[in-house]
């Protein structure tokens, strides 16, 4: 989006609850979609679309918007960078993987430290790359995290270090286990649900951040990169609010309409306590032919 205004809406608008917190938490209708215009973005990724609805604040707007923004604290910032890049794994792993492709985990029969585990990986894809040459196959296309922790075993600490990686398909575990050399390579077919592999990558995130926010994970060159499209034209402010305030399931009905080839996952409303409008953020996944 209008990614100078995300961190603007960060407050999530929950469904109606039955409790006694519907009397003091905002309903859809009362959360003001405001009186300027709405943009809308999309990014593709294989059979993943996320639509994004913000608003197009003008000049009047200014000066709110610019003291809103002051109030983004750097906890909040992060929040936001953290939450930027789990969509971006997460976009690029849908743009490249799907059924046929697997989750691969390698372990180690013995602790090796960090370095030398990178140095293996240099090497282990290599042998993968020279392999599928070999064979006919496509080029390797893969995205990996090197996760370790310390463990307790017989009463000394020991490196537990292990790889998790999507990785195309066409060499069978057994092979990928030789091709490793250093321990056990597990390898799993990938099964997307409806939100694709939402689950997988935001597995794989989560374990890649080190204590300074440093990206650790690693991706080949060859991916495929999301497409992101905007589109100048307004998007009225009726279908705003049917979507904000998801009238009679109106957010699936008013999507579905505007994407017809798509086929409507989760819609989430976030909305701001300092000024008006909304953000909308949608998922949805092809449909099947």
């Amino acid at each position: 989006m209008g990614w100078r205004y995300e961190g603007l809406f960060e407050t999530e608008l929950e469904p109606e609850a039955d409790d006694l917190s519907r009397y003091w938490r905002p309903q859809p209708s009362e959360i003001p979609v405001g009186r300027m215009g709405y943009r809308r973005s999309v990014v593709l990724a294989g059979d993943r679309m996320e639509c994004e609805i913000y608003p197009v604040f003008g000049r009047d707007d200014e000066q709110r918007v610019r003291a809103a923004k002051q109030n983004i604290t750097p906890s909040k910032q992060k929040r936001l960078n953290d939450e930027r890049a789990r969509r971006r794994l997460i976009q690029l792993a849908d743009a490249n993987f799907g059924e046929k492709d697997i989750h691969l985990t390698l372990t180690y029969r013995a602790e090796v430290n960090l370095e030398q585990c990178r140095k293996d990986m240099r090497n282990f894809l290599l042998r993968v790359k020279r392999y599928r040459e070999k064979m006919g196959m496509d080029p390797l296309k893969y995205i990996y995290t090197i996760e370790g922790r310390r463990e307790i075993s017989q009463g000394a600490g020991v490196n537990r270090i292990h790889i998790h990686m999507l990785m195309n398909g066409g060499v069978s575990r057994e092979r990928l286990e030789e091709l490793w050399e250093m321990g056990y390579a597990n390898a799993d077919r990938l099964q997307p649900t409806e939100r694709g592999l939402e689950e997988i990558a935001s597995y794989i995130i989560k374990e890649a951040r080190s204590k300074d926010g440093a990206r650790k994970w690693s991706a080949s060159r060859n991916l495929k990169q999301p497409k992101r499209r905007t589109t100048d034209a307004k998007t009225p402010k009726r279908i705003v609010k049917l979507i904000a305030h998801d009238i009679r399931n109106e957010a699936k009905e008013q999507t579905e309409k505007l994407y017809p080839k798509y086929q409507f996952v989760d819609c989430k409303v976030y909305y701001s306590d300092q000024i008006d409008g909304v953000y909308i953020r949608i998922l949805m996944r092809r449909r099947r032919k």
